[in-house]
């Protein structure tokens, strides 16, 4: 029997939440965490971020854990595996698949808030790419690493 899209959604967010809490542990003055999945036409991106002494960082910045690039390759697997996994429940289910998930975990009050979208923000965009979601959402906050700053190209 095909799960409902709430169900599909409880079972994303109870693999993505603690795989990011069990990344994070350990890191001090840690007060939320991100995640960030998009999938469009053909290109699959998941990653975790962390809210760390008022900043906003990369898996790979965070400190106080071990944060090599396989540890931080391993865990965008996990999440982007379990977005395949969700893809085709919503495909069985019948329910159209999301193209964007924001989710934000606040260690402090414990509260989580998770957006979705289900449009095409960057397949059919001519300069933008899908690494750019979580730079866009956290606009301002987070460093921009595959966008471009306004100015960059200006002469």
């Amino acid at each position: 029997m095909a799960k409902t899209e709430d169900e599909i959604l409880r079972e994303l967010i109870s693999k993505w939440v603690p795989l990011a809490l069990e990344y994070s542990e350990g890191a001090p003055g840690l007060t939320k965490i991100y995640v960030y999945a998009g999938s469009e036409i053909g290109h699959v991106y998941a990653n975790a971020f962390f809210e760390q002494e008022g900043s906003v960082r990369y898996p790979n910045q965070l400190r106080g854990v071990e944060a090599s690039n396989e540890r931080v390759v391993a865990v965008q697997r996990f999440l982007r595996n379990d977005l395949r996994v969700a893809e085709a429940q919503f495909d069985e289910a019948g329910v159209p698949r999301p193209t964007q998930y924001r989710i934000i975990y606040d260690l402090v009050s414990r509260q989580l808030d998770m957006q979705m979208s289900h449009e095409l923000l960057y397949s059919n965009h001519p300069t933008k790419i899908l690494e750019e979601g979580p730079e866009d959402w956290l606009d301002g906050r987070l460093e921009k690493l595959f966008g471009h700053t306004p100015g960059d190209f200006d002469a």
